[in-house]
């Protein structure tokens, strides 16, 4: 591939050409003359952009076509590099140490840190509200159960925390892999109207199944556990509910990189779950096990010792390095097979920050432009803007927004995300909803620079449309 060269054609952002490390001069040049005839022969327009560009050198909008892309060891979520001061400002613990994120803390990060590593509005010990979508309405969850999910159910989480003197909030809607789509459309709608109840000054997070952002991870303290199936009504303990396997057998996958951020997760009790860059944690009725993967670090290796006393406070846990099984432990999962050996831990597309303006014509359709080189100032408080991280999408109200450009610019984000040509998934991707004066440090990072005072000092729309009826009137016509 070094000594290739290779044409690729974006249909509606012109061609690129890309040319390998260790081309010659003519194959080079040849190739430039082939982009042209590429043209040609595909009818294109003559003012079709044609862009070169050379191995190592490659721009994020050459990346993002393609659904995986090898990058350097220190990134960390999709699409976005943090720099160490950045993950620092993410890690609550006053004495965090940035220059302990060594390669390898890195990949154990990138891997279980959590999606939406930049939104950490605070320490996550705020004030915890926890809803479960039942035929369509709100049932409050008992306190005591806080943290325990079923991946059959929907779920609305009200956090809420003091920060500059005044009451913050977060509503996450979470929904389970298995949950109907009834179920998440109702734990949406019930998001909308618990943030309209607030004033509307809630950070709206739609979170699915095993893409929880840092922050609502950080919330549960490391007892976070997520069961296959759905919650049974009176549920009381971890094993008093419809899905607890009546053999009394249960896979756990273990994953972490702190105390506050550490979850287990039910998965088949099957070979083909286990995974040699994870803890797992097996539950029989007569003992539990605690499997070490080859490739599990020390960090994940002690946070599992905290879940499975969580998970089974009785039995002592048997610790099992991978490779020195005993027979028992293989019977419990229907005997010995195959599972993945290791992290997919591919690189992939880092996507430069995008920023669209969304706003309705008077024939009542939404028109999109991007807005390239932004600023703070390109944020029209008459308008919806939706802005891409790389590794989320955020969907900014301005006050002045109608509430049609506001369902629009939410449908716009999801349309965005399902033709996005990498590898992220609508369905999977974070996506956060704010209002103008409410906007966290992850969304105002993104700009340039930041100033929380504009839109007090900028004139509003009476205001210029009086100035310029004023100047009107001192023009003499002659």
């Amino acid at each position: 591939m070094f000594q290739d060269c290779y044409i690729l054609d974006t249909v509606t952002s012109g061609i690129f050409v890309w040319i390998g490390k260790h081309c010659t001069k003519d194959e080079k040049v040849e190739a430039m003359k082939l982009a042209q005839k590429f043209l040609a022969t595909n009818n294109y327009p003559v003012w079709t952009k044609i862009q070169r560009i050379v191995e190592d050198g490659e721009p994020s909008a050459f990346k993002q076509y393609f659904s995986g892309w090898r990058e350097a060891e220190d990134q960390i979520g999709l699409g976005r590099v943090f720099t160490l001061e950045q993950i620092a400002a993410s890690m609550p613990e006053p004495d965090f140490d940035p220059s302990s994120l060594h390669a390898g803390k890195l990949r154990s990060l990138a891997k279980s840190g959590g999606k939406a590593f930049g939104f950490m509005p605070d320490d996550g010990s705020g004030n915890v509200e926890i809803f479960r979508i039942e035929n369509f309405e709100l049932t409050p969850v008992d306190p005591a159960t806080y943290g325990m999910f079923f991946g059959g159910d929907s779920y609305v989480i009200k956090y809420t925390y003091e920060k500059n003197g005044r009451q913050n909030y977060v509503i996450y809607f979470w929904q389970g892999q298995d949950s109907t789509q009834d179920e998440r459309t109702a734990s949406a709608v019930h998001t909308v109207q618990m943030d309209s109840k607030l004033g509307g000054r809630a950070v709206q997070v739609r979170v699915t199944q095993g893409h929880e952002p840092r922050h609502f991870l950080r919330i549960f303290k490391g007892k976070m556990v997520v069961f296959l199936g759905g919650k049974a009504s009176g549920f009381r303990n971890l094993r008093d509910h419809d899905t607890y396997d009546a053999d009394g057998t249960r896979l756990f996958q273990v994953r972490g990189t702190c105390p506050d951020d550490v979850r287990a997760v039910q998965v088949r009790e099957v070979p083909s779950s286990l995974n040699s860059d994870d803890v797992f944690i097996l539950e029989t009725p007569n003992a539990s096990y605690l499997w070490i993967g080859k490739g599990a670090n020390d960090e994940e290796k002690e946070m599992a010792q905290t879940a499975v006393h969580l998970l089974d406070p009785v039995h002592a846990p048997i610790t099992v390095n991978e490779g020195d099984e005993p027979s028992e432990f293989w019977s419990s999962l229907g005997g010995e097979g195959e599972y993945k050996k290791g992290y997919d831990g591919r690189g992939r597309p880092l996507l430069v920050p995008r920023l669209f303006h969304c706003h309705v014509s008077p024939a009542g359709k939404l028109q999109v432009e991007e807005i390239t080189h932004f600023k703070q100032e390109d944020l029209d408080e008459d308008d919806v803007m939706v802005l891409d991280s790389g590794d989320e999408i955020y969907v900014w109200f301005g006050n002045k927004a109608s509430e049609d450009e506001r369902q629009m610019g939410l449908k716009m984000a999801e349309e965005y995300l399902k033709s996005d040509p990498t590898d992220r998934s609508h369905e999977l991707t974070p996506i956060f909803t704010l209002k103008q004066g409410d906007e966290p440090v992850s969304f105002t990072s993104l700009f340039p620079s930041w100033n929380a005072s504009l839109w007090e000092s900028l004139p509003s729309y009476e205001d210029m449309k009086n100035k310029v009826a004023a100047e009107n009137a001192t023009i003499r016509t002659e």
